[in-house]
């Protein structure tokens, strides 16, 4: 059965994380499978012998299977109050011991997920100072979509779904995936380009049967459009166009960079998922279609 992993800490974001996964996954008929990356137990040397502090280990995982339990029951009576021909997902938890990505890869590459939902965390945020930023990292190293959510952000449907392209990545797989999800929402798909100079029309008519008509047969998408914007930054150029329309998701290709790079050249996809207001979905460089389930 599809399933959406939500990944929770247990703080007040990921649980507003975890409530908004629901009314998705009820809407997209998945189930939800709830999951904490507890710290690795610490290693213990005496003398020349290295061994695990076996009891520190399973008080950590003990926790976290209580908290999951408690977060799993206050979602079930959630769903309890919702009409009975509505699809109710079933919520299922696990608990693992870190290293984060690795514990996340494992259960992509062992259950049918569709994406990974985290909770953003804002640079002021004290708890995100301390524990590092782990979205940066999800980001950067899952091995499935990851669907980025800012605070407080009420559910209401993919009425318009925005993908940012640099249309250099060609996009097709990530389009198909689009196309699965518009079904269940009647959705309108804007590709965007952000650029220094906005395109002419005689350009962006030649983006549009290339890209659109020759990658994947516009008659299979009869709600899909072309717009440039014109901006000298593109995280700014995206802030532009979240505030000036009406976009419901903003979906994103992630690039692995070199060291080089990370050095001087700031991710677009990390600057925007610490600040962008709107939900994010982001797919790994490396998606292709079949080698993640498509809604």
């Amino acid at each position: 059965m599809k399933t959406i992993l939500v990944l929770t800490d247990f703080s007040i974001k990921a649980d507003h994380a975890a409530h908004y996964a629901l009314k998705l996954a009820q809407k997209i008929q998945a189930n939800l499978l709830l999951c904490n990356v507890y710290p690795q137990p610490a290693i213990v040397t005496a003398s020349t012998h290295t061994f695990w502090n076996g009891n520190e280990s399973e008080t950590f995982e003990q926790d976290s299977l209580n908290d999951l339990a408690e977060l799993a029951n206050r979602l079930n009576k959630q769903l309890d109050k919702t009409c009975n021909d509505e699809f109710k997902p079933v919520v299922d938890f696990c608990s693992m011991a870190g290293p984060l990505t690795a514990a996340i890869n494992y259960i992509v590459a062992s259950r049918q997920i569709l994406f990974a939902v985290i909770a953003t965390h804002s640079s002021d945020d004290f708890m995100a100072f301390l524990n590092g930023n782990h979205a940066n990292e999800i980001i950067e190293n899952a091995n499935c979509p990851v669907l980025v959510l800012p605070y407080q952000l009420s559910f209401n449907g993919f009425n318009k779904i925005v993908f940012a392209t640099d249309l250099a990545h060609k996009g097709t797989d990530v389009l198909h995936s689009l196309y699965h999800i518009t079904k269940y929402f009647d959705s309108e798909v804007l590709v965007t380009h952000v650029g220094m100079v906005k395109l002419a029309k005689v350009t962006e008519d030649y983006i549009t049967r290339r890209f659109l008509c020759q990658e994947i047969g516009v008659s299979q998408y009869p709600k899909i459009q072309y717009r440039s914007v014109k901006n000298k930054s593109i995280t700014a150029g995206l802030q532009w166009l979240a505030e000036h329309d009406d976009i419901d998701l903003l979906v994103l290709v992630h690039h692995k960079r070199n060291l080089i790079q990370k050095i001087f050249e700031p991710s677009v996809t990390k600057k925007l998922a610490n600040k962008f207001a709107k939900p994010m979905l982001i797919f790994p460089s490396s998606y292709e279609r079949g080698s993640v389930p498509i809604l």
